[in-house]
């Protein structure tokens, strides 16, 4: 403890001195919170259009259950309006990758049960779904289900963009699968959480070589 505080006098003294001398923002580094207001976020992600392998591909609908109850889920009018605001857009993803046979697999945050998903993207009995928390591989059998049908791509779409997107695409980027991200398939709470997920999906290490970001309407199957 006598050296660690030793340590702790010793850095004051030099963060004092060199304030002196250099000023604060030189001699004493900021944190991220004393510097909040003057971050500038970096220029947008470019989006490139993907040609989706029939065989090997799956699509990941995540957590679009409470459209019909706010309190079955956290795809609601209530605290996630901008997930409601994607639904025609995913739907039309989801007609294409069904007119093709591309799997699906849904998932289910909260007390939603599967007749709580909207209704507009309504499972067909065969999807399989899963219930978790934020990463839906941890408590399910989603990666057997993705590897008993050979998937190695998986297109990723949900709420929240920062819980079940970030986690469970994450997830799966770091054991070797490949991710298609469309940035009008997730949703959040605040622009905010889009912005940093679809910077942090082609930025992170072990994720940014596996994403490929881009728009529903880039998506050809």
């Amino acid at each position: 403890m006598k050296m660690i505080g030793s340590i702790m006098r010793k850095s004051a003294l030099a963060c004092g001195i060199g304030l002196l001398g250099l000023g604060a923002s030189q001699a004493c580094a900021q944190t991220i919170i004393d510097d909040w207001q003057t971050v500038q976020p970096p220029s947008a992600p470019s989006l490139k259009p993907v040609t989706v392998d029939l065989e090997t591909t799956a699509l990941l609908l995540l957590d679009f259950n409470g459209a019909q109850d706010p309190t079955k889920g956290p795809c609601n009018r209530n605290t996630k309006p901008r997930c409601l605001a994607s639904l025609p857009k995913v739907k039309s993803l989801l007609d294409a990758a069904r007119a093709k046979g591309v799997f699906v697999v849904y998932s289910l945050a909260g007390a939603g049960e599967p007749q709580d998903i909207a209704t507009a993207l309504a499972p067909l009995a065969s999807d399989p779904i899963v219930k978790s928390g934020p990463d839906k591989f941890i408590g399910t059998n989603l990666r057997s289900i993705l590897a008993d049908k050979g998937i190695k791509t998986v297109i990723v779409t949900g709420t929240a963009s920062e819980g079940a997107v970030l986690d469970t695409a994450t997830d799966a980027a770091l054991n070797g699968m490949n991710i298609i991200l469309p940035v009008d398939g997730m949703s959040s709470t605040e622009l905010y959480g889009e912005q940093y997920v679809a910077w942090h999906m082609v930025n992170a290490p072990g994720v940014s070589q596996k994403t490929t970001l881009t728009r529903i309407d880039m998506i050809k199957f």
